[in-house]
């Protein structure tokens, strides 16, 4: 399956695809925990805010795309919240529930740490929802250690995860 997916800059005109494959992906991640949230996401502002972060300086916006389309996608720059100098953040990851493991993320994960190491970041936050381990095994695989910070997102605990890009 990874031979034949390639990563790519995403473009503006991804946005709609992009915002599908978030909402497909909400659904079957936090569809049994915040319900409303999923339901309430807004097809068209996604697209639009996607397609707006596709070209802002700074970030990268990335897609994993097969002959099926694009299967996933991840955003990276600088961190949300204050973060130690040269920290940089993976802010989504979100690849089609059919997709996951089968090396899509991994793809998308390594793209994002070269890009931001090329950027001159020395290392990366991601943060985590507590209670999703399979997020969490795969950045803890993939070289991420969980912190004891944590924050709220909808209403959920997230984990922090920092990885070392030296």
């Amino acid at each position: 399956m990874m031979n034949q997916i390639a990563v790519r800059v995403a473009d503006p005109e991804d946005g709609m695809t992009i915002a599908a494959l978030q909402k497909t992906t909400w659904q079957a991640t936090y569809g049994e925990w915040i319900p409303d949230v999923v339901a309430g996401l807004d097809l068209s502002r996604t697209a639009h805010n996607w397609s707006a972060a596709a070209t802002r300086h700074g970030q990268r916006v990335a897609v994993a795309e097969g002959p099926d389309g694009i299967q996933g996608f991840a955003w990276s720059g600088p961190p949300e919240e204050s973060e130690p100098e040269g920290t940089g953040e993976l802010l989504a990851l979100y690849v089609l529930p059919e997709a996951q493991g089968r090396g899509v993320g991994s793809l998308l994960l390594a793209d994002s740490m070269t890009w931001l190491s090329a950027q001159g970041y020395t290392g990366c936050v991601v943060w985590a929802l507590e209670r999703y381990a399979p997020a969490r095994r795969f950045y803890e695989r993939s070289g991420f250690v969980p912190a004891s910070a944590t924050r709220f997102w909808r209403g959920l605990t997230e984990v922090r995860h920092w990885r070392d890009l030296r």
